[in-house]
């Protein structure tokens, strides 16, 4: 019965394929001028020389993957804006969202996906247009969730080109330290000081690009995937949990629901971090007014108040149980969490850059634009 179905499965997809391979064939899209959508600038603390942390949550849009150089062009506009402002010295060390890379899966194609209203259309229409490598790539598959295993695994190469990319050539010009956000990749891996891929299950990984346009040989890969990630995204393991020296100190690495669990501050702490950085996406809309229900993808740690569950907002858990709240076990002195915000698709978005800066935190009001928080290091 499962292979009747795949078979059914396959048969449609590859006649709706070619009938969308070939209505879409010899157009190319036409692009809006990039818009930064800059609504605020925070600036705390003054320029000691010891360096900064500077958070930028851009605002993006889904046509700014539409091509690899569309997404360097974007992600350097906040660079430059940055520049003007005095924030980007030798010591900088810039934090960029979760998930940031992950949607250059729609780099290179039609209008259809990246200018379609709901992520389910868009990527359908992302498989009709590659139907023979999505069918190639199904059955390569090592998620749960085959069909969206097999839809970031055949545009891989593309994503790694893109992403490496623009993140080497930024932190090389601009001679500082990139935390790039995460993306999706099957068993990405660095050799060198260059990010590879293999042919294992997905990965959710965060890498650090040097000064120099190397990539840092510890990555961080998800150690705790949310529900809605696991049917295609495979956990990593705390031993692999590394800190990476920058020209700045010693920099540790959450991605997203990793920076809620208390283990993660001790495996810190025995390594002498100096500053703990994570990359967030938090959706749909309004997410972080909603009622928090407790720890999404895995049990609540011991120390979660029964009391709190149900009451409070998702937005004061963040603050209470993330790194607002438990940095201080790890020994940094510094901390920032910064959220992916913008138009894609339907999926919406919320978050306020949080920072940490010896016992005390801030966070503003949420906007609905991009924004900059610069941190100087003292």
């Amino acid at each position: 019965m499962i292979l009747a179905k795949r078979i059914l499965l396959i048969s449609s997809i590859l006649l709706l394929g070619f009938y969308t391979i070939w209505s879409n064939a010899g157009r190319s899209p036409s692009l809006p001028p990039i818009q930064t959508r800059m609504e605020r600038t925070l600036v705390d603390g003054i320029d000691s020389g010891k360096g900064n942390l500077l958070g930028i949550q851009p605002w993006m849009f889904s046509e700014d993957y539409a091509s690899a150089d569309r997404f360097r062009e974007k992600i350097e506009s906040y660079l430059r804006i940055a520049k003007e402002k005095g924030f980007l010295n030798s010591k900088t060390i810039v934090l960029l969202p979760e998930y940031l890379g992950t949607w250059l899966v729609v780099s290179g194609e039609k209008e259809s996906v990246f200018r379609a209203d709901k992520m389910q259309t868009a990527m359908e229409n992302l498989v009709f247009s590659n139907v023979f490598s999505f069918v190639w790539n199904w059955f390569r598959a090592k998620g749960e969730d085959d069909v969206s295993d097999a839809v970031f695994r055949m545009k891989s190469k593309e994503m790694l080109f893109a992403y490496q990319n623009t993140f080497s050539q930024l932190s090389k010009k601009y001679s500082i330290t990139i935390v790039a956000g995460s993306i999706l990749l099957p068993e990405p891996f660095v050799e060198e000081g260059v990010l590879r891929i293999g042919d294992g299950a997905l990965r959710n990984g965060s890498f650090v690009f040097l000064p120099d346009g190397s990539v840092a040989e510890n990555s961080s890969l998800k150690i705790f995937p949310v529900d809605d990630e696991k049917p295609f995204v495979r956990a990593s393991t705390l031993q692999d949990l590394r800190t990476i020296s920058t020209p700045a100190g010693k920099i540790g690495i959450l991605v997203c629901a990793d920076s809620w669990y208390p283990e993660v501050y001790e495996t810190f702490r025995k390594q002498n971090v100096t500053m703990i950085l994570v990359p967030s996406f938090v959706a749909p809309d309004g997410a972080m007014d909603t009622v928090w229900k407790g720890y999404n993808g895995s049990e609540n740690p011991s120390d979660v108040q029964k009391g709190d569950l149900g009451k409070i907002k998702e937005g004061e858990a963040w603050l209470k149980y993330a790194l607002a709240g438990r940095i201080a076990k790890s020994g940094a002195s510094f901390g920032m969490n910064v959220f992916l915000r913008g138009d894609l698709w339907d999926l919406g978005s919320d978050g306020e850059t949080i920072f940490v800066k010896g016992s005390a935190f801030k966070t503003s009001p949420r906007i609905f634009g991009a924004s900059i928080v610069n941190l100087w290091l003292d």
